[in-house]
């Protein structure tokens, strides 16, 4: 499958006027960002340190044809190998190794929510080292996307679409299977503080990736397991005040699943800033012991203008409907440094 992907960007970048080819190489966007995170487990008494170490590329920016790369180098793989044709606002293909579409929160890396790490929805549903498939990707996978935005502001769209076909087994695991997954995702910002969201995904998946207990195991004659993820969310930011909601349905094998997250922030003193986040999630619709809710709150403070270099700190507690399961509390801090440069 990787092979049928890369072809057609050989062919596209083969078809470029040579202006198009000039400013494609001389006028890079290149940048480095490297972010450790230490996680300390109160009741454990355990620290767990998360690096994260990232190397990015964009070329032929503000031209039709753009390609974007993205390398994570403790893991030693590519997260993005995109290349995007866009002749007009309202249509454009990409191509390549991307993110997945349906759910718009992992669209943006966490801290641009103000917080560290995604919610139970995202890591469970969305594609990250929880996920109930087994299928561990960063909510990133091979395909071909048709995107594109109508109705264009300073800044912003007010309708924009996406929608494309997947591998359907990230990008950790060889495409075993001729199922492919059906993304799409629906944006509207009636004005540049506001934003509405609606996101679904239609797939299968090889059980054999499942490790997670407690599957039903409803699999379909040829050897699969359906997998259906649902996204709605709303979307406020006015600059200083924010509040920020997502909620998740899935089905993993027959087994239903719903997450809901809201998120509050205030920005004050031009870099500092305040959040905190409400996120329940049920593992088991038909299970109510199996809910689990999550309150943290985050300190940031941005020590650059462009809030590429800053520091946070986060206070976690996760409550569980089961009694038989204690409550946990978790103490984060976070160092991000971030390099930009443009040609």
């Amino acid at each position: 499958m990787r092979l049928k992907l890369i072809l057609p960007m050989l062919f596209i970048t083969g078809v470029l006027s040579a202006q198009t080819v000039k400013d494609w190489f001389t006028k890079p966007s290149l940048a480095a960002a490297s972010q450790i995170t230490e996680k300390y487990s109160v009741q454990d008494n355990k620290f767990k340190t998360i690096p994260l170490v990232m190397l990015k590329a964009s070329f032929g920016q503000n031209t039709p044809f753009t390609v974007n790369l993205l390398y994570d180098i403790p893991n030693t793989q590519f997260l993005t190998v995109e290349a995007i044709w866009q002749p007009i606002h309202q249509i454009g293909i990409h191509i390549g190794l991307q993110k997945m579409l349906f759910q718009y929160e992992t669209t943006f890396a966490p801290y641009s929510y103000g917080i560290i790490g995604y919610s139970q929805a995202s890591s469970y549903l969305g594609g990250y080292s929880s996920d109930y498939t087994g299928i561990s990707s960063r909510s990133r996978d091979w395909g071909l996307v048709l995107q594109g935005s109508f109705w264009p502001e300073e800044g912003f769209s007010k309708l924009s679409y996406a929608v494309g076909v997947f591998n359907g087994n990230g990008y950790n695991f060889k495409d075993d299977n001729k199922a492919k997954d059906i993304h799409g995702r629906l944006v509207f910002q009636p004005n540049r503080n506001l934003t509405f969201t609606l996101g679904g995904m239609l797939g299968y998946y090889t059980p054999l990736h499942e490790d997670g207990p407690g599957h039903h195991h409803w699999h379909t004659d040829e050897g699969l397991a359906c997998r259906r993820r649902i996204t709605a969310g709303v979307w406020y930011d006015n600059g200083k005040l924010f509040v920020r909601s997502e909620n998740v349905y899935g089905k993993t094998d027959g087994m239903m699943s719903d997450g809901a997250m809201v998120l509050l922030g205030y920005k004050f003193l031009s870099r500092l800033q305040l959040s905190s986040r409400v996120d329940r999630f049920q593992r088991d619709l038909t299970d109510p012991l199996s809910t689990s809710t999550k309150l943290d709150f985050c300190f940031t403070h941005y020590l650059t203008k462009d809030r590429t270099i800053y520091y946070a700190i986060q206070y976690g507690h996760n409550f569980f409907s089961d009694s038989n399961i204690p409550g946990t509390d978790t103490i984060m801090v976070c160092l991000n440094l971030a390099l930009l440069r443009k040609f």
